[in-house]
């Protein structure tokens, strides 16, 4: 990714930016049950970061290393690890975590913008996005880490934190639901007055998945304040029954019957997608994408990885799932403000791209907020061939010695 500022072309020289990377590290108290790392007390050092190593002197796993947050999100709580093994029990013994990058506030570093630079120059040709480049199709029957596939434009490389996808620029995450297992429940009847149904046995639904009913019900049974169409929620599913809630979680009146003249059409489970890995600038980062419930339908991140180590889904979802790219480029360096944008070049052509730009979130980094430095999605589809070049003013916090980590590449990640 070219840097440039507008009178100098800044390669690895050493500059004063607020951003050299420095070595996490700690001590803390906890134990190894499975995949399961429970903290107990931390005693030194810096907060705990997925990609970090964990060791001991009691016999821990070589090459174990923190995959994910559950509980604990950098001090005590639970933790996943990639190895399932059993190391001591509560309290626990002494673990060291070690590895992962800090930022420093101001520090010297070889990446950046340098001390002079008043204009940066983002140049580049992004390759194409694809919807399943990161994870292929799969169909998750429980909470559980999808398996990643680099596909086009995406390479898997082994790093010290062991192995993940690599994409050819920063940019955001897309989630899309396949077909259901079954496009409808077959031979459905109403057997109890709370929404209880029964149907043709059907392997493969999952609680929470989505059901539009739709026709005209002239069967014995009834649905009070059934309309045609209307979406249930299906729950306490078996592989013949299950019972019809409303999309807002209350409970369906019904009488035991036949339902002629109706079709269960299936959507999807909607589940919690945990994207996890790394930016540009090796900072831990994570972001939760909540599926939809619709078959065939894609839902996009909003922040912008540049390496992936894990996708978890929370649940079953009664549909094939993938993980893949979009257009959503992240920016190098903040932006907080659209006028710091001077302009937007793509695809060789003279003037503005009618591209779309999301300044940079400023509120404390969760797997829930927007991208910390800003992004840029061009007017058309990446393809590997068009240029992206964008020229981003720099305020005197993002340049020059006193320049503030923060300033320059924004709100620490999460």
């Amino acid at each position: 990714m070219p840097q440039f500022s507008d009178d100098l072309f800044l390669g690895p020289a050493i500059t004063y930016m607020g951003t050299g990377q420095g070595n996490a590290s700690a001590t803390f108290r906890g134990y190894i049950s499975g995949t399961t790392l429970t903290v107990t007390a931390m005693l030194s050092g810096d907060s705990l970061l997925v990609g970090q190593f964990i060791d001991s002197s009691t016999a821990v796993t070589n090459g174990t290393y923190i995959t994910a947050f559950d509980s604990g999100t950098g001090g005590t709580g639970t933790y996943t690890v990639n190895n399932s093994q059993t190391v001591s029990s509560a309290p626990g013994v002494t673990m060291f975590a070690n590895g992962n990058a800090l930022l420093g506030d101001p520090a010297p570093m070889s990446l950046g913008v340098g001390p002079l630079g008043r204009v940066f120059v983002w140049d580049t040709i992004p390759q194409a996005a694809g919807a399943a480049v990161v994870a292929a199709s799969q169909t998750p029957a429980a909470a559980s880490n999808l398996t990643l596939t680099a596909g086009a434009g995406v390479t898997s490389v082994t790093t010290q934190y062991g192995t993940v996808l690599r994409l050819d620029v920063p940019r955001g995450v897309s989630v899309s639901t396949g077909a259901a297992v079954a496009a409808t429940l077959a031979s459905v009847a109403v057997t109890g007055t709370g929404g209880q149904i029964s149907y043709t046995s059907q392997a493969g639904l999952a609680t929470g998945q989505r059901v539009v009913v739709s026709g005209t019900l002239s069967g014995t049974a009834t649905i009070t304040a059934y309309s045609n169409p209307t979406t249930y929620i299906l729950t306490a599913v078996t592989a013949t029954t299950a019972t019809l809630t409303t999309t807002a979680g209350a409970a369906v009146v019904t009488t035991a019957g036949t339902t002629t003249g109706l079709t269960f059409t299936l959507g999807a489970a909607p589940v919690t997608v945990t994207v996890s890995g790394y930016d540009y600038y090796g900072q831990t980062m994570s972001e939760a994408i909540t599926s939809s419930a619709t078959v065939s339908t894609t839902v996009s991140g909003l922040k912008a990885f540049y390496e992936i180590s894990s996708v978890a889904v929370s649940g079953a979802t009664g549909t094939a799932v993938t993980a893949g790219t979009t257009d959503v480029l992240g920016c190098p360096v903040r932006f907080i403000n659209k006028g710091y944008v001077s302009h937007v070049g793509w695809a060789d052509v003279l003037g503005e791209d009618a591209a779309t730009a999301v300044v940079a979130d400023t509120a404390t980094a969760t797997t829930t907020t927007g991208d910390v430095r800003g992004t840029i999605d061009p007017s058309s589809a990446c393809d590997g061939i068009k240029r992206l070049v964008v020229s981003v003013l720099l305020p005197a916090i993002a340049v020059g010695p006193n320049a503030t980590r923060q300033g320059a590449l924004g709100v620490t990640q999460a």
